[in-house]
């Protein structure tokens, strides 16, 4: 017979009653075990976050050095730019010497205080034989007087190749390291002063430069026909030696013969130049480096009206230098500002960094132009002679105030023997600040 096959039966199952309920217990080791892991995950990402930055940092100073090394003038900024130029074309190197602020933010009491300028360059004018062509140093003394003297252009010597820097109008000599000076009113200059001496520098700090960041200029710089190119040499050095001054007179027809030493030892230095063929129509120039509080740090602002590309628009570069970094407020860093306003007593500027108000810094500079001397310095005018054409004051005071990205106050200081140019229609500045309705469409403040 056939036997009918059954499914096996089911196995048997506890109802839900019948199971006992199991306490849930905590793993304590994994916990325990977690939080080390977890830490040392942080930690790591730390460090690889510190070694990337670190190997930008380095490969970032090794390029600058490595282009810097080049024959290139593009990426040797302070070196003289105008071998070919014949006419229509001036350069000029600006170096600032201050001496030592004790605590009560007045120079030393053993040194007369004490703001120089002392700005050799060169001059072409709007013909090849121009008898306006011509080498020069110019000085000026606390921004109260200025001294010119000239020079044939056959006097004017500078690094060629892969020469170090330096330029000789001559017998004044400018290097990275410092300058020694030599300067003798001679006939038809317009100078009273016998200026002798040699100063050397001591940790120079020149705007790092890159492929596409050339300095000051930014990307900019690579543009051609710029009618005039800034750089910053060194916001900011330490300086040792004395300088001469001999000053002669006549008095009831007798000459008068006056000198000091003046030590500028621990004093801080600045050096700036331009070149191009003129310079702008309109600008405003703010610089100091001697901050009681923050010793080393910076500041500079260069803010015109540009021709370019048939138009004239409004630009700026400007920077601070604080702790041994760099702080780029510029049009090509995408930095903006807030408010300008200027007046007869006061300069007050406000940018931000980043168009973010989540990134980058703020600051806030108030220049104060009260009973603050100046001098009418000599520049380039319409193409065709140096004249005395530009005033200029080296005893300004500027109260700068920088936040980081979260409002914290990182300087709040007042900048000694500020340099101050304001110069032109500068409500022309004024009007072109993003977001008022004279603001250019194009490119605003």
């Amino acid at each position: 017979s056939t036997r009918e096959e059954h499914p096996p039966p089911p196995p048997q199952t506890k109802s839900p009653t019948d199971v006992k309920a199991r306490p849930t217990k905590k793993n304590n080791h994994t916990i325990s075990f977690s939080i080390p892991i977890i830490m040392a995950v942080i930690a790591s990402a730390i460090w690889l976050c510190k070694e990337v930055l670190l190997t930008n940092a380095a490969a970032a100073s090794k390029q600058e050095h490595l282009l810097r090394s080049t024959t290139l003038l593009k990426f040797q900024p302070d070196k003289f730019q105008g071998a070919n130029k014949k006419k229509q074309y001036f350069e000029g190197w600006y170096y600032k010497f201050v001496t030592p602020l004790t605590n009560n933010h007045t120079t030393a009491a053993d040194a007369s205080p004490m703001s120089m300028a002392v700005v050799p360059g060169i001059f072409y004018g709007n013909t090849p034989n121009s008898n306006e062509s011509h080498a020069f140093v110019f000085v000026t003394l606390n921004g109260e007087r200025q001294h010119y003297y000239r020079f044939h252009t056959s006097e004017f010597t500078h690094a060629l190749g892969s020469d170090d820097y330096y330029i000789q109008v001559g017998n004044n000599r400018f290097t990275h390291t410092g300058v020694s000076l030599d300067l003798r009113p001679r006939e038809h200059d317009d100078a009273e002063l016998v200026l002798q001496g040699q100063l050397t520098f001591a940790s120079p700090n020149p705007w790092p430069i890159s492929l596409m960041q050339l300095g000051a200029m930014g990307p900019v710089g690579w543009l051609p026909g710029l009618e005039c190119t800034h750089g910053v040499l060194s916001f900011d050095h330490i300086l040792h030696g004395s300088l001469t001054l001999t000053h002669s007179s006549l008095e009831d027809e007798v000459e008068k013969v006056s000198s000091s030493i003046i030590s500028f030892d621990n004093g801080r230095g600045y050096t700036e130049k331009d070149f191009g063929k003129s310079f702008p129509s309109l600008w405003v120039w703010i610089q100091s480096n001697s901050f009681p509080q923050n010793t080393g740090t910076s500041l500079f602002v260069s803010i015109a009206r540009l021709p370019l590309f048939g138009m004239e628009l409004p630009g700026f570069t400007a920077a601070i230098w604080h702790n041994g970094t760099l702080i780029p407020f510029a049009t090509w860093s995408g930095a903006k500002f807030e408010d300008i306003r200027i007046s007869e007593e006061e300069v007050y500027i406000a940018m931000r960094s980043s168009r973010s108000r989540r990134r980058g810094y703020r600051v806030e500079i108030t220049v104060d132009r009260r009973n603050v001397p100046e001098v009418l310095l000599y520049a380039p005018v319409n193409f065709t002679k140096m004249a005395p054409f530009v005033w200029e004051a080296l005893q300004a005071r500027v109260h700068m105030r920088l936040f980081n990205s979260h409002g914290d106050v990182l300087v709040d200081d007042v900048g000694e023997y500020a340099g101050l140019e304001v110069h032109g229609n500068v409500q022309w500045l004024v009007d072109n600040v993003c977001g008022k309705k004279t603001a250019s469409k194009i490119i605003c403040l």
